[in-house]
């Protein structure tokens, strides 16, 4: 063959070639452009395998020593915060527990021993007590009582990463930290004789009741404690499961069971069960001996507990676990660096405080769902009628997988039990605390493009959400068009904020079907989401102002309330954790509308003020949107006035409002020195500016969004200018869409009102 032929053979196979991949370069293009958010199967599976990945670990990700900034003693002696070791999202959280603390510790009460159950939240759980002592304490009065073996403490240390105290009471040192399920103690005993060192282990011990259910084996062979517990303080009926093992360094001389409940102790046996159970051990100590005890926990099975407590941690190596706990916090933290020479230690211990707090719970129990399920899987959500506003908007800038595998999370609950309960703790969900508010957690990662979700049976779910009843029947697909108050069921409430709530889930799934190409399904949910008008009462007067939602019974009579008022308190059959101005504000989607029925832009204005200034109470969440609302009738001025006002007043050294709720304040308190707030649902920040002179938010996608706020001061709280990416921003909003690949946001800071803003393009109202 000459070389003539042979070169016109290779010309043709690569002219061949390059039409090939040109084809399938064509069709893969064509794919993305009808896919943007990952609906299709080789995505969301592609997605799912880097789970793991949740922060990144490029070299353009820079880490700093925060840990030292977060002060967990912020919200507990005055608020509701949780206080504890745990990984980010860990589901193991070892705490220091007081007898009479609401929250499960007080730090000016006596400890009594630690806990290994607890939600990342104040209230629930407070299980599994571990007590070191010399002697049993417990029961040198004849009974087991926390009083009876409570001790002072001393050289306290908390760290999101690392507990110690001294218990002065029996000269031991105690420090704790922990892996993914598994806490590590070390506890440093003074030199004792004939079995005077001791550990009680009470998974009885519940802080809402007087016992708890316990199953308690121990393998003497193996030196470890291994059952079960179940839990009683859900929401209302839950009853989970939580097995444990337990496992020690320290060869012991005898053990033993006891029964709180019949006042017995049991030598040397190896088993019991019922209400009020535990065990303990008894072993020498020299002086200043260190004994290692390892705790892991599992919602699925006693096997999984065994397995987390024998391969998590290397044999009782506490200072790498410690070491790794360090490095993993200082990563979270680092997601959000502030540089900024003006800002004092005590501001900046208030804003890293509350960054931790919005990365220690919902608990990522992904390989430890309680039935057959392997994907990932969330636990201990309390509550999604709180997180919604802007705790997963916030994990959607700076841990995107954590939203996505919640979400994924979802959808398998929904295929487990036929709903997805916004509470949802140790396997079960049984709270419809407002709305369907995990529709408005998915319909928020739909406008935002979150990537590596199933889209179809996300669709499933909000689908069955709006048609179906759920485990608590709701009459959200109520013909009527509002939840009448004299039919909801029992254990229900907040017929009127009901109505509110599932118009809003109405208009999240009328904007995903549109998305995905339902437009039947599109307009039917619009409609639908348009009737919370049906409960705008006109003739309702309060303070100079007309036009309330209200209540109405199935028949269309209005049940007539002084709109500051909400007789029941949180669980009134009317409104729930709010009132009638609060709730009569709460209109993500039409806010033109609800701005003509109140009277126009100043009339809705003067309302607005007067509710922002005097009336708001930014300790629940329904309200958390209110101050940003102005921007809406173009006075960014007001927003910026009194988003610093407000988080000035209640966020401060010692506790910030109310309950932390899982993340829910800290991540409004976050939103607001960050410069801008989310409209959970809708691909929309409203402006109010920042605090700070320079905030790096470092995306997981290894992008980086910087925040200049120049003379950004305490007293310079007033946008003056804004450029996004290099372009002016005349207008106090933007959309996710310009920020999600990375942004620069130059805002120039004022002491003083300026024009911006005033005379600019409104928000999107549907």
């Amino acid at each position: 063959m000459t070389i003539q032929c042979i070169s016109s053979l290779f010309k043709r196979k690569l002219f061949f070639l390059l039409l090939f991949f040109l084809c399938h370069g064509v069709i893969a293009f064509s794919k993305e452009k009808k896919d943007p958010v990952g609906l299709h199967t080789a995505s969301y599976q592609s997605n799912i395998q880097d789970k793991k990945a949740s922060i990144p670990a490029k070299s353009g990700y820079e880490i700093r020593d925060l840990v030292q900034y977060v002060d967990q003693n912020i919200g507990i002696d005055i608020g509701k915060c949780s206080f504890g070791v745990s990984m980010p999202f860990g589901s193991v959280r070892p705490c220091p527990h007081t007898p009479n603390s609401r929250n499960g510790y007080g730090s000016k009460e006596k400890i009594s021993g630690f806990t290994n159950v607890n939600t990342g939240s104040a209230y629930k759980y407070v299980n599994l007590l571990v007590s070191p002592q010399t002697g049993l304490s417990c029961w040198d009065n004849g009974g087991n009582k926390e009083t009876e073996y409570d001790s002072d403490k001393a050289n306290e240390v908390s760290r999101p990463d690392y507990y110690s105290v001294d218990l002065t009471r029996y000269g031991i040192k105690t420090e704790v930290t922990s892996d993914q399920n598994t806490a590590i103690y070390r506890f440093t005993y003074p030199e004792t004789s004939n079995g005077e060192a001791s550990i009680m282990i009470y998974p009885s011990h519940s802080f809402t009741s007087k016992y708890t259910y316990s199953v308690v084996s121990y393998d003497a062979k193996n030196n470890l404690i291994s059952g079960s517990l179940t839990l009683n303080d859900g929401w209302y009926f839950a009853r989970g499961t939580i097995y444990y093992a337990i496992k020690f360094s320290k060869p012991v001389l005898s053990h033993g069971m006891f029964d709180n409940a019949q006042r017995k102790m049991h030598n040397n046996s190896d088993t019991i069960s019922g209400d009020g159970v535990g065990c303990f051990l008894k072993f020498n100590s020299t002086a200043n001996e260190k004994v290692y005890m390892k705790v892991s926990v599992s919602t699925k099975s006693i096997a999984n507990a065994m397995s987390f407590v024998n391969n998590e941690i290397s044999g009782f190596d506490f200072d790498k676990t410690k070491a790794n706990a360090t490095e993993k916090w200082n990563r979270a933290l680092s997601a959000v660096l502030i540089d900024d020479k003006n800002i004092s230690e005590d501001e900046k211990t208030i804003f890293y405080t509350a960054l931790y707090y919005t990365q220690i719970s919902p608990k990522d129990r992904t390989g430890d769902c309680p039935w057959d399920y392997s994907g990932p899987y969330y636990d201990d959500q309390l509550c999604i009628w709180d997180t919604f506003r802007s705790e997963f908007p916030f994990l959607t800038l700076i841990r995107e997988s954590v939203v996505r595998d919640n979400i994924q999370s979802f959808i398998e609950i929904f295929k487990h039990y036929g709903y997805a309960s916004d509470a949802f703790l140790c396997g079960l969900g049984d709270m419809v605390q407002g709305g369907d508010d995990v529709d408005n957690v998915i319909a928020d990662a739909y406008a935002k493009g979150v990537k590596g979700i199933n889209w179809p049976d996300a669709y499933k779910l909000l689908k069955g959400h709006a048609t179906i009843s759920g485990r608590t029947p709701h009459y959200r697909n109520n013909d009527q068009g509002w939840v009448p108050f004299n039919t909801i069921p029992k254990m229900s409430y907040g017929s009127a904020s009901k109505t509110m709530e599932f118009a809003y889930n109405d208009f999240c799934l009328s904007r995903v079907a549109e998305g995905l190409g339902f437009k039947e399904d599109k307009d039917r949910f619009y409609n639908r989401s348009t009737k919370w008008t049906n409960l705008w009462n006109q003739d309702i007067k309060n303070e100079g102002f007309s036009g309330f939602i209200t209540a109405k019974d199935s028949t269309g009579k209005w049940e007539v309330l002084n709109p500051n008022e909400n007789p029941g308190g949180s669980f009134s059959k009317h409104f729930y954790e709010g009132n009638s101005w609060t709730y009569s504000f709460f209109v993500p989607h039409q806010m033109d509308k609800l701005i003509n029925m109140i009277g126009g832009k100043t009339i809705f204005t003067n309302r607005l003020e007067s509710y922002v200034d005097k009336k708001i109470e930014i300790t629940n969440e329904p309200c958390f949107l209110a101050p940003y609302l102005f921007t809406y009738v173009a006075r960014p001025d007001l927003t910026s006035k009194y988003v610093r006002q407000i988080s000035t007043a209640n966020f401060t050294r010692k506790a910030g409002p109310g309950d932390d709720d899982s993340g829910a304040m800290s991540s409004w308190l976050i939103f607001s020195k960050l410069g801008f707030f989310p409209v959970a649902g809708q691909d929309l920040y409203l402006v109010n500016g920042p605090r700070y002179e320079k905030v790096t938010i470092q995306m997981e996608n290894g992008k980086k969004i910087v925040i200049y706020g120049k003379n950004a001061s305490f007293e310079n709280k007033y946008v003056k200018s804004v450029n996004l990416n290099g372009k002016s921003l005349n207008q106090a909003w933007f959309r996710h869409s310009q920020i999600k690949d990375g942004a620069v946001i130059d805002f120039q800071m004022d002491s003083k009102i300026s024009t911006w803003g005033l005379k600019s393009n409104l928000p999107p109202s549907y």
